[in-house]
């Protein structure tokens, strides 16, 4: 008999229709690296599969054995604080969709107002700077109160500045939330565990594999960028 909900058809159709998305996408990027001769999209297609992977792994998990297949630092972050528990009302699928819809808010509107307010290029970067404060701290505060939609949402608002602040100085950004969307509060292990995700991702593309991962083009964060990946190599 099945233990589906249609929280667990909608959570794997959402993830598979990402990668599809993103996979479609990388063909904009598809191009050969000098320094790297597997090209610019083999380790975000490898990325996008292991999504695949997991997303089907965990619908046939449930499938198997319901909502007893959640581990016990999801279950942690399902109890949200002042929250409903129940997470298959209105206002649930709401705050998730926006919380899904603000990084391709981030991707489309800004460059749409530029456009139509005939803002110049040199200004463009200010003024994404500024719809990105904005849109970010919205998502902290919806994200708060939707730990699960909080969740499903940072990879996609992580992707989606990428390009403009990118790896070098999100990634911190982004290792830290997961910790506390997961459940974590404790700041002492959150200050220590930070660093050495940032230390072992940071040694194993730059140095190791010597990838190009995105330095940003929007300063102070391309500046840094480069700075590290100087400092690195």
């Amino acid at each position: 008999m099945s233990k589906l909900k249609f929280s667990h058809y909608f959570e794997v159709f959402f993830w598979l229709v990402l990668v599809a998305v993103f996979f479609g996408y990388s063909f904009e990027f598809n191009q050969n690296i000098e320094i790297y001769r597997y090209g610019a999209t083999l380790w975000p297609r490898v990325i996008l599969l292991l999504i695949a992977l997991a997303a089907i792994g965990q619908f046939l998990d449930q499938r198997k054995n319901g909502d007893k297949a959640s581990s016990n630092t999801m279950a942690a972050a399902h109890e949200e604080p002042d929250a409903n528990p129940e997470h298959t009302g209105f206002k649930w699928y709401f705050s998730t969709f926006v919380l899904l819809a603000i990084p391709f808010i981030y991707m489309v509107v800004p460059e749409k107002i530029a456009a139509m307010r005939g803002i110049e290029e040199a200004a463009l970067g200010q003024f994404k700077l500024i719809s990105a404060a904005i849109l970010f701290v919205l998502y902290l505060i919806i994200a708060w109160r939707n730990h699960v939609g909080g969740i499903l949402a940072l990879p996609i608002l992580f992707a989606s500045l990428l390009e403009d602040m990118g790896f070098y100085a999100l990634a911190p950004v982004f290792i830290v939330g997961v910790m506390i969307l997961m459940g974590e509060r404790r700041s002492t292990r959150i200050a220590l565990i930070t660093p050495l995700i940032y230390g072992v991702l940071l040694a194993f593309f730059v140095s190791l594999l010597y990838v190009g991962l995105p330095t940003g083009n929007i300063s102070p964060f391309y500046d840094f960028g480069n700075w590290l990946v100087t400092l690195l190599q």
